[in-house]
């Protein structure tokens, strides 16, 4: 193994060692390495021959590390915060210099909750053989705590897809939890989200150095997230983004980039200051110049959310430590204590990144995150899984290659709380059941007659465990209403959209969640009379025809007003698709940090999209492939939007689409 990708030690380790060139990529994961993240705890002993300045015995323990993989090791004790933690590694059979540990950190979900158990930052190692660890303190229960992980090809599938600031579009791609967890269970982050908006960014660097190679980061990313949620029980990684070397930006704690989630990031400071930390050791690394342009655009775009300017200043009391300081809206993590993070050459540059952020507040960037996939099965899985976080009992299950069925299946699910997934006809996708069993899901509700999702499917949820049911009707207008029997509507609203010309309805889900309304469908001259009966049913004060007079005619207009004649029955269409979506969105919406956005010419993404929607309260809007037509923009400045989510694979929506004007 090449000596070039020696052990990487974490910001608190950092002064003993010059580490060389760039890295190689560590060893692909073979059939024979585990699945998920290993865990070992080992015990410190006394080694009574070593005694502390106090005349206590000094603790120490050693492990093995694999050096094909990336392993984050740490101690955890119980006693005083100073255990006088330090440790070597030792490589080639030679062992390494005694490197001192800072204070511990806390222990716990909240500060303060595990006040007297302590624990050190994790240090990541890469082709390390065996690491040792002391204390020298008057400290018990102390032990080496080690999570090992090992880079995937699905890693350098993922790490290959993302751009670098350098290539990137317009806008600040952020890739999301799921793209680095590649399948592990994660934690949702027990941290709340406040009303509030944050006051500022506190920097901070993590457990690595410069020197690892790009596919290395979401193993390492793996390694972290179990070493600070399960190690030093934070529940989650503590930092809310990490961006790595490459200037990649990569989602950390749960909750949405877009809300003010409390993190675990620096005492203090968790609930009104954003964690944004670099992955890498710049206490004696210099900082790459594609980093710091990450650091730059994700603080750029994260000051604009929080209407913030990186030139101001906040007078900031923090109750945790007892101190009442003038802070920067951009500081680093030792301006809020003894520590060396984000470590001396990263400190020196905050002037130049600050000013490098103001630039970045005015070119106003919005970010962009996909929830994408090989085909629309997994697409669909993905939309599910993102929208829900804590998992569902219900999912509505949909045919995925004709989606009239499920039209309105998306605010009746949205109401229930359930989850939104395709199958086909004759057998469920691996996605499709595997995104079940994630969610927790109870209950499978198959969504169309038997032509469109045979018993056969029924059969293959039941072997699996599932109860399963069936919504349908004598034909897709008949579906509708009964879907719409799901749930009890009391908004006064119904949306009313064509059953054939399907692209107009596709903004119409989410606004129809977003206002707790049913769909229902009608043909292009003449309104169903099952769905007139189930109108006259509803009695709602208002009825929302979408599209143009081509989708729907007047004459359904009307029939619908003599139908509900003291009903308000207005017509939400534009020119084109996309036009008619943004029109759809201003009507339900009055502000929204953030959109899912679907391509025009991909009605089943947008479908499964819905989902997404509903749960950030956000508008669906239809794109180009590679950018957002004139009327989207409008939308994004009157609703404040700073966040796009791409809905589909690359092949349908570039980068470009979430953040460029056409």
């Amino acid at each position: 193994m090449s000596s070039a990708r020696r052990f990487v030690l974490s910001a608190l380790t950092a002064m003993a060692l010059v580490v060389p060139g760039i890295g190689v990529p560590t060893a692909l994961a073979t059939d024979e390495s585990p699945a998920d993240p290993q865990h070992r705890s080992v015990a410190l002993d006394p080694v009574p021959q070593t005694t502390s300045a106090e005349g206590a015995d000094v603790l120490r323990g050693t492990l093995d590390v694999d050096e094909r993989a990336v392993t984050v090791v740490g101690v955890r004790w119980s006693g005083p915060q100073d255990g006088g933690a330090r440790m070597r590694v030792e490589q080639e059979g030679a062992w390494g210099e005694w490197t001192s540990l800072e204070d511990g950190l806390a222990t716990g979900p909240e500060e303060g909750a595990g006040e007297g158990d302590w624990g050190t930052e994790g240090t990541v190692l890469l082709d390390a053989d065996r690491v040792q660890v002391e204390l020298s303190g008057d400290t018990a229960d102390a032990r080496i705590e080690s999570w090992t992980t090992y880079v995937t090809e699905q890693d350098a599938a993922t790490v290959a897809e993302l751009p670098v600031p350098d290539a990137e579009p317009d806008g600040l791609v952020v890739a999301r939890r799921k793209d680095w967890a590649q399948g592990m269970d994660l934690i949702p982050s027990a941290g709340p989200i406040r009303p509030s908006a944050k006051m500022g960014i506190t920097l901070h660097h993590t457990a690595t150095d410069a020197y690892y190679a790009a596919e290395d980061v979401p193993a390492m990313l793996r390694a972290v997230y179990r070493y600070h949620a399960h190690t030093l029980d934070w529940r989650d990684v503590g930092y809310n983004v990490i961006v790595d070397r490459y200037g990649r930006v990569w989602e950390g704690r749960s909750g949405g980039l877009e809300n003010n989630v409390q993190g675990a990031h620096s005492y203090g400071m968790n609930y009104d200051w954003f964690g944004l930390s670099s992955l890498g050791n710049h206490e004696i690394s210099p900082v790459p110049q594609a980093e710091l342009a990450g650091l730059a655009r994700t603080a750029g775009w994260v000051l604009n959310l929080h209407g913030v300017d990186v030139t101001q200043q906040k007078r900031y009391t923090n109750a945790y430590l007892g101190w009442t300081r003038t802070l920067s809206t951009l500081h680093g993590h030792r301006d809020v204590y003894a520590t060396s993070c984000p470590g001396w050459q990263m400190y020196q540059m905050l002037g130049a990144l600050r000013t490098m952020v103001a630039a970045e507040q005015r070119l106003d960037r919005t970010a962009v995150q996909r929830i994408g996939g090989s085909t629309r099965y997994d697409v669909a899985a993905g939309l599910a899984h993102e929208g829900a976080a804590y998992g569902v009992d219900t999912a509505y299950v949909t045919q995925g290659q004709e989606i009239a069925d499920a039209l309105g299946v998306g605010p009746v699910a949205s109401k229930g709380h359930a989850a939104v997934l395709l199958t086909r006809p004759e057998a469920v996708p691996p996605s499709t059941m595997g995104v079940l069993e994630d969610m927790g899901a109870l209950e499978v509700v198959l969504v169309g007659g038997e032509k469109a999702v045979t018993p056969a499917v029924g059969r293959a949820f039941e072997r699996q465990g599932y109860a399963v049911r069936r919504v349908s009707g004598t034909d897709r207008y008949d579906t509708a209403v009964q879907l719409s029997y799901e749930q009890e509507w009391d908004s006064g609203t119904v949306y009313l959209a064509s059953g054939s010309n399907l692209t107009d309805a596709l903004g119409g889900g989410a606004a129809a969640a977003h206002v707790e309304a049913p769909m229902l469908l009608t043909r292009t001259a003449n309104l169903p009379p099952v769905t007139a009966a189930r109108l006259a049913e509803l009695a709602p004060s208002r009825v929302v025809v979408l599209g143009g007079t081509g989708a729907v005619a007047e004459s359904v207009v009307r029939q619908a007003q003599r139908l509900l004649p003291e009903a308000s029955i207005e017509r939400l269409g534009g020119g084109n698709r996309y036009q008619t979506s943004a029109i759809i969105a201003m009507d339900a919406f009055e502000q929204s940090t953030t959109a899912v956005l679907a391509a025009g010419d991909a009605a089943v993404d947008a479908m499964a999209g819905t989902q997404l929607a509903a749960d950030r309260s956000a508008p669906l809007l239809l794109v180009r492939k590679g950018c957002r037509t004139n009327s989207v923009d409008e939308v994004y400045d009157a609703l404040d939007i700073r966040l796009s989510r791409l809905a589909g694979g690359s092949g349908v929506l570039s980068w470009d689409a979430g953040s460029t004007t056409c």
